[in-house]
């Protein structure tokens, strides 16, 4: 091999090898249990009414952004991050709040992840209509239900959605 071609092939290897290692250097996150979600994926309410979500990595893989698109509704978003071990969310709800929620501890297998409220931004008062809790559980690589729990009046309000993967 031509020493100017072996001489570039080295260089590139040099340059490309602190990328590959920052990208080692990531920690894996409590996201881990979530990062099944990633891609497309069509349901119903409990009513049978149509919605669409998508989940995409962002942020380095640092954190999960889930985008719950009902057909007569704008679109909502939530975001999945790490807070040291523990698994948080930020909805950024149509009701113009920000509920923050923690999820419970997470053993390895769990089939449910249940996230409780903890604060909220943009809530004037703590009885207004907010979020309060997501159950997520997990049937199968293609299929998971979430549950949102509304807080309405001083009432729970679980609304249901069933989802399956989009292949």
């Amino acid at each position: 091999m031509p020493h100017g071609i072996l001489r570039t092939l080295c260089g590139l290897v040099l340059l490309l090898a602190p990328i590959s290692a920052q990208a080692a250097d990531i920690p894996d996150t409590s996201l881990s249990p979530l990062k099944f979600l990633v891609g497309e994926w069509k349901g119903a309410d409990a009513e049978g009414k149509a919605h669409k979500i998508a989940f995409a990595l962002s942020s380095g893989g640092t954190s999960l952004t889930e985008t719950l698109t009902p057909l007569d509704s704008p679109p909502m978003t939530t975001m999945y991050y790490s807070d040291g071990e523990q698994l948080m969310l930020t909805h950024y709800c149509s009701l113009n709040n920000q509920p923050r929620m923690r999820a419970a501890a997470i053993k390895e297998g769990d089939k449910a992840i249940t996230f409780s409220f903890v604060d909220a931004t943009n809530l004037t008062n703590p009885t207004d209509v907010h979020m309060r809790q997501l159950s997520i559980d997990v049937k199968d690589h293609d299929h998971f239900t979430q549950t949102w729990t509304l807080s309405k009046a001083g009432k729970d309000v679980p609304k249901v959605f069933t989802f399956e993967r989009v292949k």
